[in-house]
């Protein structure tokens, strides 16, 4: 696969993954909806693992980093299924554009790197700004609208937090490992979950919601994963960093085209200063650089 169509995949798959989760659950419930997609990621993952002879690693730093992975997407995905439930896909998907920033405030705390400069602070500053418009917004609605909010921001948070962690823990263990352990993991706790909170299987799903599970499973967790992988190891960090700025926008649209999401103008001013920061973050001292050269030449 060429980078540029790497690239357009893993912007469409962003793109229409919130949507799809929020119709993977209709009628399956949001619990059986994740454990049915992690299980087939998981029987899908391994697969190809052993097509392409992985080899696993079974020492004692693999297998914690299988567990605190498994348990990083059991609880990321609760969280996003369960406020999947009230809040659109589009601020799901705005939501999750934030995660830049709080992997890099993690990044600063556990790894050291220098992430505060001051386009930096002021990116996460004007973001966290919209982020705070966005709670005004949802407040208004009713408190379940506000809890759902903050579900999906913990999801990011700890997503976030696991992310750097496994940067400092795990980055020299094989990918494929890692991936299909910490999803085969991460079925483990979904059962039990699906056990102790309704143990129920639906007696009907339409094909719409199989349609929705199969391609989250397939496209949104496996094919999802190995592209952003791909491009991760192919393409500059600033180029990469450019995806969370498209994606939230594009949901929006898509939501309101496709699922008749409403957002109200607040979602619209918070959306705007949410995706400007992110964008000041990310490309802030690149402007600053290419203003000092411009400057020098002048």
């Amino acid at each position: 696969m060429s980078l540029p169509i790497a690239y357009i995949a893993i912007i469409i798959i962003w793109t229409t993954t919130p949507l799809a989760v929020k119709w993977s659950a209709i009628d399956a419930g949001f619990v059986f909806a994740i454990l049915t997609r992690m299980t087939i990621a998981a029987v899908l993952c391994q697969i190809i693992a052993t097509a392409l002879h992985s080899n696993w690693v079974w020492h004692k730093r693999a297998l914690s980093m299988y567990l605190l992975s498994g348990f990083n997407i059991f609880l990321s995905m609760t969280l996003i299924y369960w406020g999947a439930q009230t809040i659109s896909s589009g601020l799901i998907a705005l939501i999750f554009g934030l995660m830049p920033l709080v992997t890099g405030i993690f990044a600063a705390i556990i790894l050291k790197e220098k992430s505060f400069t001051p386009q930096k602070t002021f990116g996460i500053a004007i973001a966290f700004a919209g982020l705070m418009i966005i709670f005004y917004s949802e407040s208004n609605q009713n408190s379940q609208h506000l809890i759902a909010v903050f579900s999906v921001l913990a999801a990011v948070i700890w997503h976030s937090f696991g992310t750097v962690v496994f940067k400092r823990f795990a980055s020299d263990l094989p990918i494929m490992s890692l991936t299909t352990g910490g999803i085969w993991v991460s079925v483990f706790f979904l059962t039990i979950f699906w056990w102790i909170s309704d143990s129920h299987i639906p007696e009907t799903i339409t094909i719409f919601g199989w349609g929705s599970i199969l391609y989250l499973s397939i496209i949104g967790t496996v094919i999802g994963f190995t592209i952003y992988f791909y491009i991760l190891r192919n393409i500059e960090a600033s180029k990469i960093a450019l995806i969370p700025l498209m994606t939230p926008v594009m949901a929006l649209f898509l939501g309101q085209y496709l699922n008749g999401e409403q957002p109200d103008a607040r979602i619209w001013i918070g959306a705007s200063l949410i995706i400007g920061g992110l964008g000041f973050y990310q490309v802030g001292g690149y402007l600053r650089f290419a203003l000092m050269k411009v400057m020098q030449r002048a």
